[in-house]
């Protein structure tokens, strides 16, 4: 090796105990508090290679996690209760991740597609908010007054009215606003989808928690496909669409069938239960999503 080359190496300090835990070392890791000792007085494209190089190296956790993840249904999640952890992201991190990106990326496209029209035809939207008026007047809930019924109903025309305003003058912020919400929505939406789970497969044995992984990997899952799908239609316009618009469509049919396999995999039921339990899950799961996106726009109205 090269005096050049050498220079690029980072050294480990020649010490015998952790500064950082004070145990005693043997070797590059602290086999206590796991600090690598490698020390960060180099050349900054050093350090920098090693960043990019612990992310996206084949050998990295990064990379196995997202390989595994997008192309092993249920594979993570019988590896994390099997005990191998440390070479996989942890579930929780990799939700968290995924998500970010995923509503971080819709947000961008969002602001940047400032044309998006929410309003139909002024007849058919003048016609539709009377019905909608109509309705709004006929609320009556039984444990509250005349009064508190009429002070509810004018409440809630007047901040239909100011939704209607904002969609006019600003389609695109008021998506974005809603899309806002719509990641804490589901964080929360999570745990009440995995106790439908468990009562789907109570025979198992298992515990919430071990529901929970399924559910969290499934989702992160879906976030990176949805993702590239989102990313592959903005395509759809150009020259490219010949090459994109398959790609498009592996994508789209790969996620009913990698839903469908990480059950199997995960609870090794035959393929007839596995395929009937999927249908009433995918059922329960669009009902719960529906319900939650329904209460961030009820949420998002009665706040401007």
């Amino acid at each position: 090796m090269s005096e050049q080359e050498d220079q690029f190496v980072p050294a480990v300090p020649s010490i015998n105990r952790c500064p950082n835990c004070d145990a005693e070392l043997h070797g590059q890791f602290c086999y206590s508090c796991g600090q690598n000792q490698k020390g960060i007085d180099r050349f900054f494209l050093s350090i920098i290679n090693e960043s990019f190089e612990n992310i996206f190296g084949s050998d990295s956790r990064s990379a196995r996690t997202l390989l595994y993840l997008v192309f092993r249904p249920g594979h993570l999640s019988v590896e994390y209760f099997s005990g191998r952890r440390a070479r996989y992201i942890p579930p929780l991190r990799l939700y968290l991740i995924t998500s970010l990106i995923f509503f971080f990326v819709l947000s961008i496209q969002t602001s940047f597609n400032s044309d998006v029209n929410l309003v139909k035809g002024s007849d058919e939207a003048g016609h539709e908010r009377k019905s909608l008026q109509a309705d709004i007047d006929g609320l009556n809930f039984l444990f509250l007054s005349e009064e508190e019924n009429q002070k509810l109903t004018s409440t809630i025309n007047e901040q239909l009215e100011k939704a209607k305003v904002r969609i006019e003058d600003n389609p695109g912020e008021f998506i974005s606003e809603f899309l806002d919400l719509v990641p804490q929505v589901m964080f929360f939406l999570l745990p009440l989808f995995t106790v439908v789970l468990m009562l789907f497969y109570f025979s198992s044995g298992r515990y919430y928690t071990e529901h929970l992984i399924l559910a969290v990997h499934n989702h992160c899952f879906l976030f990176i496909v949805l993702l590239l799908s989102n990313l592959l239609d903005s395509f759809g316009n150009t020259s490219l669409n010949v090459v994109v618009a398959p790609i498009s469509a592996v994508v789209s049919i790969w996620i009913p069938i990698y839903i469908y396999l990480s059950l199997r995999v995960f609870y090794q039921q035959g393929y007839f239960i596995t395929a009937v339990k999927y249908c009433f899950l995918a059922t329960f799961y669009f009902v719960l999503f529906g319900i939650g996106a329904l209460l961030v726009m009820v949420w998002g109205v009665m706040t401007l």
